[in-house]
């Protein structure tokens, strides 16, 4: 990375500047006076170790210990002839420490209980059931290094940031140049558990077998963690009170924006989950089977066990807001009266499911498969109820750029202003959970020589995505400095896969698979998964038009290549299978297993980090220039992206396609037969065995002079070597 130069730790800039706040102008080499805040924070840097460049001056390994143990046990017994019962209980502890760049070292702590137990009765030959009940609870904990260690705040006379010793350290430093952030882990505390029940019952006469069944889950999210207590501070070489370098606005203490939220550190938040269900898999006739059902599923918008959520009450055109709190669920300026979740329940979820496997040709082996199903995404809620939960007037939440109006500096910079919205999220109260609907066509033929040859079309059809802007950020006098989340978003996405595989004979079997595809969305998260929903959202560039952020996916590979491959020595005559005394013990039941990996890069989106609009950055585009996208390199061209002219740019959301996937991973292995029914087994594994290298993403930040390089490294290799003794 790249740290502060001896230089500049020193106030020594190479450049002329002129500090507007204090209307002063400094000459190249001058000596920047550093205010006590910047001058504390700027020591927590480690002094650079390669020669100084605009690139990289800064290199030491980053080193993870992590410590794992697992524990699972099962028993069933049947009682009688008609009853079965069985169950099982499953535990993990995990414990890892990881230093970041700048020598921080956090550690996590993970404690996981699962346990589940079901009861099978059988009425007759025709009609079982089975009934279950299922108990979990994780929980997860993080101390960063600064945790009950050092104020760093209080010491460098940082006001108005959590002073409690759980939450001390620095603040979080985001520079517009290349210039490494300071940043640390958030202390949290998570428990999670969740109780569930389900029912199934089969019956079968011929040709049907039907199934139908429900479950329930309770789930709960404790939470005891702050959103961001230490605070965040922004510097930019495009802040209006600034110098023009984001380096010297920093040593003069005069940040572009700063963002906080803390306070109600304790959330309890509760979500109920149900469904039901019913399938009938129909052998219509020996070459055609067709298997139809239908789900519906609900899962309750997530509430707080002490009514602590705060939206925001929005006048029509987004002209004013208010909060209204799940205490007193009644919005003040449009009179509307809010469940306690402050977002209305969607019970529309039914999900349609119908497929077909025929054989059109008797006594030929091609089969034509095919498929329609629609899935809902009921784990979006958790993401949304932490954000509500951590708002004023229940905490201090605020993003704040600097103006006139409200002049910020590190000293003062999160002292609320009469100008700043208190809170910093609001969702549509008529927020719609998103489905997806999916089709496929499947045909699939026996080839000669134990060969098989599948091909695969199949299609995804996205709606009612979440999108996330900011509203009154295009010259609006209204209220912004929050953000805004809507259902509004659709997706679709085509692929075609070719698939030929080798069936095990002679101990060998392969397979090789081609996949080309094609996805696009205006989503800013495609894919709940619970809490990640808005943690990875992306914020929408003109907030006045959404589908202008239609692009590829972050997930769209155009090109997938897969290849997997296993040979076990002594099998067939022509692989050694009558070869016998100690050559045949020696040579026999060695398995050598391959896979490869090949595919084009991920999709990513060119940003303006410089420009910050009510308090936020990051989601800016810039200006095409016209100039070659990738260099001769093969990274991207720094030319061909510029600083919009206008207030938005013209670059497309994820035009950007980066780096290509290549990994190949191997395993030697073989099971050793003992006396006393014993058996030992040893495998030697290698992940990117050849050692290659590759990357995973490019700088996407084009104020920033790494702009085009790689960002990350994936993995190189390991090789792990296990010995398992079996009784």
């Amino acid at each position: 990375g790249l740290v502060p130069t001896l230089a500049e730790r020193a106030g020594i800039l190479p450049f002329a500047l002129y500090d507007s706040a204090n209307n002063t102008n400094y000459a190249a080499g001058s000596v920047v006076p550093i205010t006590p805040q910047a001058q504390a924070l700027i020591h927590l840097y480690p002094l650079p170790n390669l020669l100084d460049n605009s690139i990289y001056n800064y290199q030491v390994p980053l080193v993870t210990d992590t410590h794992q143990d697992f524990f699972n046990t099962n028993a069933s017994k049947t009682i009688g002839r008609k009853n079965q019962i069985n169950g099982t209980f499953a535990s993990q502890s995990i414990r890892t420490s990881s230093t970041s760049l700048l020598g921080f070292t956090d550690a996590t702590g993970a404690l996981g209980l699962n346990t589940n137990i079901n009861w099978a009765h059988t009425y007759n030959a025709r009609l079982r059931t089975n009934v279950g009940y299922t108990f979990s609870r994780q929980s997860n904990r993080t101390t960063p290094y600064w945790a009950n260690r050092t104020n760093v705040s209080g010491i460098a006379g940082i006001i108005g940031n959590d002073q409690d010793p759980a939450y001390w350290g620095p603040p979080t430093l985001n520079f517009s140049s290349a210039l490494a952030p300071l940043t640390d882990a958030n202390n949290s505390f998570l428990r999670d558990a969740t109780n569930g029940v389900s029912y199934i019952l089969r019956w079968n006469r011929s040709p049907h077998n039907v199934t139908v069944g429900g479950d329930f889950r309770g789930q709960q999210f404790n939470y005891l963690t702050q959103a961001n207590p230490r605070g965040t501070f922004t510097f930019s070489s495009a802040n209006a009170g600034g110098t023009g370098s984001d380096v010297a606005d920093f040593l003069l203490g005069l940040p572009a924006a700063s963002s906080i939220a803390y306070g109600n550190a304790d959330k309890y938040l509760r979500e109920s989950v149900y469904d039901l269900y019913g399938t009938d898999d129909w052998r219509a006739n020996p070459q055609l089977t067709i298997n139809a059902g239908v789900r519906w599923e609900y899962g309750s918008p997530v509430t707080e066990l002490k009514n602590r959520l705060v939206n925001l009450d929005v006048a029509p055109g987004f002209t004013a807001v208010a909060p209204v709190l799940a205490s007193a669920p009644k919005g003040s300026l449009t009179g509307t009266s809010y469940p306690t979740s402050l977002t209305r329940p969607d019970r529309t979820a039914v999900e349609p499911r119908i497929g077909l496997s025929w054989r059109p040709l008797p006594g030929s082996s091609l089969i034509v498969g095919a498929g329609y199903g629609v899935t809902y995404d009921t784990s979006v809620y958790q993401g949304i109820a932490l954000n509500m939960a951590q708002q004023a007037p229940l905490s201090l939440s605020q993003t704040v750029e600097n103006s006139a109006a409200c002049p910020l500096s590190l000293a003062r910079a999160f002292t609320p202003c009469n100008t700043t919205t208190a809170q910093t999220f609001g969702i549509d109260p008529n927020f719609r959970v998103g489905y997806v609907q999916t089709w496929q066509l499947k045909l699939q033929r026996d080839l000669p020589a134990s060969l098989q040859l599948v091909a695969i079309s199949l299609g995804n059809k996205g709606t009612r995505g979440a999108q996330l802007f900011l509203p009154n950020t295009a010259g609006e006098t209204a209220p912004s400095g929050y953000e805004y989340l809507t259902s509004g978003g659709d997706s679709t996405r085509e692929s075609a896969q070719v698939q030929l595989r080798r069936r095990l004979k002679s101990g060998f079997t392969a397979s090789v698979l081609y996949t080309y595809s094609k996805s696009i969305d205006d989503d800013s998260a495609l894919g709940g998964q619970g809490a990640a929903t808005l943690s990875s959202a992306t914020i929408a560039q003109d907030w006045r038009h959404l589908n202008a952020e239609r692009g590829l996916s972050t997930f769209d590979q155009r090109h997938l290549l897969n290849l997997t491959a296993q040979y076990t020595t002594g099998m067939g005559l022509g692989g050694g299978s009558l070869l016998s005394g100690w050559r045949g013990r020696l040579y026999k039941e060695w398995t050598v297993q391959t896979q490869i990996n090949a595919g084009s890069g991920l999709p990513e989106t060119p940003l303006v980090s410089a420009r910050v609009i009510s308090g936020y950055n990051s989601f800016i585009r810039p200006d095409l220039t016209g100039a070659p996208l990738y260099n001769a390199a093969g990274f991207v061209n720094p030319l061909a992206f510029t600083t919009p002219a206008t207030l938005f740019g013209n670059a497309r959301r994820n035009s950007i396609t980066g780096p290509s996937e290549f990994t190949l991973n191997a395993a030697f292995l073989r099971t050793f037969r003992l006396p006393d029914k014993l058996s030992l087994d040893l495998q030697f594994a290698a992940n990117n065995a050849l050692n290659h290298v590759s990357y995973a993403s490019y700088y996407n930040d084009i104020n920033s002079t790494q702009f085009g390089l790689p960002s990350t490294v994936n993995a190189m290799r390991t090789l792990q070597t296990t010995l398992r003794l079996r009784f």
